[in-house]
């Protein structure tokens, strides 16, 4: 209900409490900018936070989400009253390229200097499948005992049902390749693996044959309130156009995270929200997506950065690995991707236990240009698994 209205000044208006979201807020309080963050809902931390990538893990390792998200959701509350960022609760839209209206209890007009949209996304909808439930809602609600389908291909989709078979019979309509974004030398592992527990269907099932039916396909981006033609903002497709800046066709405002087409990747989101927080102050920053790390907490994990497509590659199998014979854990490949001439490491793959801490290494040695000699020579605790990528270093090295 409104009962009210009120106008300010902002120099940076971000739009939408996710991971992007807030990460621009924070960083551009850091820079000394006044800034307002509007969200619809009481607390910030997006779906990320509150119903997908924190509530699946602590859900997989059987630790409260609840009270997880209450802490984290708590902490981000109080860094923006440490840094002076206005809290505006509310849906926004765009009355012009300078003015934001935001519509909650009160209403309020908000003039930005430069503005910052990490809209998100919206609800699934599938019309094959009726009275099917988001996927995000199964961590607030477990089932047990039930003959449930899952509907989708995204990493979400195979976290959920890691987590559902091991209380449930499950089954997977994975609407064409599983994983896109991952390669499929480490897709068919995980494949192989999933197949143990649950029933990865080849034609489209009915809905009527099971207890439960959750979508977990791709999210689109929420964007139609937001009435963007106002502001002069450019949409290609269903996203807002961006450059390597994260600025849309209009120079005042940005546009990070999945809004903008940064589609399953937290990381991705949370460096394009930096990004975008500094060049709205003035700064000369570009995002560089060239290795970004693509995390799947399936059961063992899996986890790629850089190209695997490109120049030769190598996969070293776990069975030979001191500590995952010694912990029972011998399921695992690392695959490395190299340039023959310069040597320089391309890619990384990993399928196994630890996969989504282990390509952290990874990321950094092709961001700082490292080549097999490098990996290959660094030194390392033993017995870890990580041994296996310098194993895989010098495998490539010796048939150079």
């Amino acid at each position: 209900m409104v009962v009210g209205q009120f106008s300010q000044d902002v120099d940076i208006l971000v739009i939408g409490g996710g991971p992007a979201g807030y990460t621009a807020a924070f960083r551009c309080a850091e820079l000394g900018k006044t800034v307002g963050l509007v969200d619809p809902n009481d607390s910030i931390g997006g779906e990320c936070l509150h119903n997908a990538c924190i509530p699946s893990k602590s859900s997989l390792h059987g630790v409260s989400s609840d009270q997880v998200i209450s802490v984290l959701s708590n902490g981000l509350e109080k860094k923006c009253k440490a840094l002076g960022i206005e809290r505006l609760h509310g849906l926004a839209h765009f009355e012009n390229a300078k003015t934001v209206q935001i519509t909650g209890e009160v209403v309020s007009v908000v003039k930005f200097r430069k503005a910052i949209i990490a809209s998100g996304t919206k609800d699934r909808e599938e019309s094959h499948f009726a009275n099917a439930q988001q996927v995000e809602r199964v961590y607030k609600d477990v089932p047990t005992g039930k003959n449930i389908l899952v509907v989708g291909n995204t990493p979400i989709a195979v976290e959920a049902i890691t987590f559902l078979s091991e209380l449930n019979t499950v089954s997977l309509w994975n609407q064409g390749d599983l994983l896109p974004m991952i390669h499929p030398s480490l897709t068919k592992l995980l494949t192989k693996t999933l197949r143990k527990n649950v029933t990865i269907c080849d034609e489209m099932p009915s809905y009527k044959d099971f207890d439960i039916c959750y979508l977990a396909s791709h999210r689109e981006p929420q964007i139609e309130s937001l009435q963007l033609a106002n502001a002069n903002v450019k949409v290609v497709g269903k996203c807002i156009s961006v450059n390597e800046a994260c600025q849309t066709s209009n120079p005042r405002i940005y546009a990070v995270g999945e809004c903008s087409g940064c589609e399953h990747s937290a990381a991705l989101a949370i460096a394009q929200g930096r990004v975008a927080g500094e060049a709205a102050c003035g700064l000369d920053a570009q995002i560089d997506a060239s290795c970004v790390p693509q995390v799947i907490w399936s059961n063992p994990e899996l986890a790629q950065c850089g190209d695997l497509e490109s120049g030769v590659s190598v996969s070293i199998k776990w069975g030979n690995s001191g500590l995952a014979m010694a912990l029972g854990q011998q399921q695992g490949v690392t695959t490395l991707s190299y340039d023959p001439e310069s040597q320089a490491i391309l890619g990384v793959g990993i399928f196994g236990v630890g996969a989504t801490e282990m390509i952290s290494e990874a990321v950094l040695a092709i961001e700082m240009g490292a080549t097999l000699y490098d990996i290959a020579t660094s030194l390392r605790p033993h017995p870890t698994r990580s041994e296996m990528l310098s194993e895989a270093a010098r495998q490539a090295l010796s048939t150079l």
